[in-house]
Formats: structure tokens, sequence, C-alpha cells
């Protein structure tokens, strides 16, 4: 099996090893027997907020999300419909159940077809990832369906990684860095059709910001990145989210922009581009991780990422046709 390899830069400035979150979404496996895999794995205690999302707290790696990956279900937002109405859907009864229950099984039956289940991860010390194998063994083994296993199914593996130091220039390097591997991390993670091409959840950045972050003489203060971030990529839907980050260093800022949803803020890269494919024997968290890394191992390396931008800059000015798969080869290149 594929081990998960080591950060080139494992410690944040403070010599704390930086820490790694994960997201897993799927389907065909339901709140309750999450709940069980995770307290059977780990431990701890369930907390439970509503039908669609809880927690388990205090396991031995800290604690997990459990939820319906949609606002409609986890915050009840139909409710609302309702209470206009003056209708108390919790006290109706009909039968053994409130028309609250009746509601959720209906919704429940239909969404959970195209919308994910996801279990979140406590942040983990990077060196010790490979404790979270067994949680995607144990979806495999209770037939979680992911990515692969039907068309529609647009689910992911996000991965929450600790910046190493909250400098502007830290950031663009790895902004930098992930968008020169871009063409290259389609293909070597499989990226799937309908993540890219009937969702709109990982749009990849436009060519005008690219074109502005890659040049040398881009070199904004934190402010001015985040101001520019925004003004190309006014929301979520990047396969790499740099929001929670800049909601983290500058909240006051971030929350002057509208149409963001829910924004947890965290000191992490929120890398949402890998596939969840939980129901093939063959798929590891670890391969996706890998794909980080070596994200990790450019950004590390700012001479490299000039010259790759210089390169990627002049072969983008001169190709008409075929750029991303010209791109791709020439950045194996690199990488070898």
């Amino acid at each position: 099996m594929e081990a998960f390899k080591s950060l080139p830069l494992e410690k944040t400035q403070e010599g704390k090893l930086r820490k790694v979150g994960f997201e897993l979404e799927f389907a065909n496996v339901g709140i309750d027997e999450c709940l069980q895999i995770v307290q059977d794995l780990y431990g701890g205690r369930v907390q439970r907020e509503n039908r669609f999302s809880a927690k388990v707290l205090f396991t031995r790696l800290g604690d997990f999300s459990v939820e319906m990956d949609l606002k409609l279900l986890t915050e009840k937002q139909y409710k609302a419909v309702f209470d206009k109405l003056h209708i108390d859907i919790e006290h109706i009864r009909l039968g053994h159940e409130t028309l609250e229950e009746r509601i959720d099984d209906a919704l429940e039956a239909v969404i959970k077809r195209v919308i994910p289940y996801e279990i979140g991860v406590p942040p983990l010390p990077c060196n010790q990832l490979d404790q979270l194998e067994e949680l995607r063994q144990a979806l495999y083994d209770h037939h979680a369906k992911g990515t692969e296993a039907f068309l529609t199914n647009a689910f992911g593996t996000h991965i929450n990684t600790e910046l190493p130091d909250p400098e502007p220039e830290t950031i663009l390097r790895y902004l930098r860095a992930f968008l020169l591997l871009y063409p290259w991390l389609l293909e070597a993670g499989q990226t799937d059709f309908a993540r890219l091409n009937l969702t709109s959840f990982i749009n990849p950045y436009p060519e005008e910001y690219t074109a502005l972050v890659l040049p040398s003489s881009y070199q904004p203060s934190l402010d001015q990145l985040i101001e520019d971030y925004h003004a190309f990529n006014p929301d979520r839907n990047r396969p790499l989210d740099l929001y929670p980050v800049f909601g983290f260093l500058r909240k006051e800022k971030v929350d002057q922009y509208h149409h963001l949803g829910k924004l947890k803020a965290r000191n992490t890269f929120h890398y949402r581009l890998p596939n969840s494919c939980v129901s093939d024997p063959n798929w590891t968290l670890a391969q996706e991780w890998n794909n980080w890394v070596v994200i990790e191992a450019l950004a590390n390396q700012p001479e490299k990422i000039r010259e790759m931008s210089e390169a990627y800059l002049r072969l983008k000015e001169s190709t008409l046709l075929g750029f991303e798969k010209k791109w791709e080869k020439e950045t194996e290149q690199w990488l070898a």
C-alpha cells in the first residue's frame, strides 16, 4: 500500500509539527453508521446536533464531524417556510412521527442520491496521517459509494494543510505552485469528469488571474493579495480555496465579501481537487496526499517557481490550442 510521504517543510515557524485535516464525501453510509464506524476505530462520545449533523468528541485523534453536506437539511432551512405559515411541524404528529420527521424522511430519500455524507477528520500532526487509512478501509468495507460509483457522484476529498507561516510571500508561493502544477494534477489524480464538467465545485482559476499571479513582478501585500483573489474568484468553487486562510488572517476584510456562504476561517490551505474513490479497493488517501506533497515541494523552491512561471507564460503566449496537454508534458520534465 502506498505510504504517506513526508512534507518537505514539516514544522511551522513556531517549531510545531504542521497539522492536516481531511474531509471525506461519499454515499450509501448514513449518519448513524458513520458515527459507529468512527467510535469503533477511535473511541469517543457522540454528540448529536440534529438528525443530519453530529460529532464524535474526545476520540484518540480529536473531534470528528459527521453530516449530510447540505444546509437545507443540516440547518433545517426549510423550516422557515412553515414558520411563515405558522405551522409548528415539530409538534404536529402523523402516526408515530412528527411532521418534521416525515419531511426529513422525504427530503433525505431524494437528496441522498446526489448529495454526499461527509466525515470531517480532526487536524492531525503531518507525520501521523497513516492512522486515517483504517477509516478509508472501514468505509469501503461498509460499501460506501465514491466519486467513481456513478456518473453524477461529484464527491471530493478535501485536504486542509496548516500553513508553515502566515506571510503573503508564502501563500503566493503555494498558489503559484498549484497553478503551475494544475494540468499535471488533473492527470495524476484522474480528476472525475462529473466534478470538472457537470458541477461548479472545482472551477479552475481564470486565465487572467493566472497571468496576473505568475510573473515575478507580482509582489502583493496580504491585503492586495486578498483583494485581487476576490476580484477574480468571487466564490468558494476553486480547487485550491484560499478564503479560509484569508478569513483567518483578515477576518474583517473577508467578512465584507458576500456570496461566500458559510466560511470556516482556519490557518490552512483548503485543497478541494482530489476525488473520493472510497468504493475503489485500490484507492487510498495516501495517493491524494502525495499529490499535495508535490505542490509542497515546488512551493518551497522559489527559483524553480520563477523558472517554471516564465516557461509557462512563454508557452501560453505561443500556443493557440492544446496548451494544457503541452504544459502537462513539460511539467513532467520539470518534476523529473
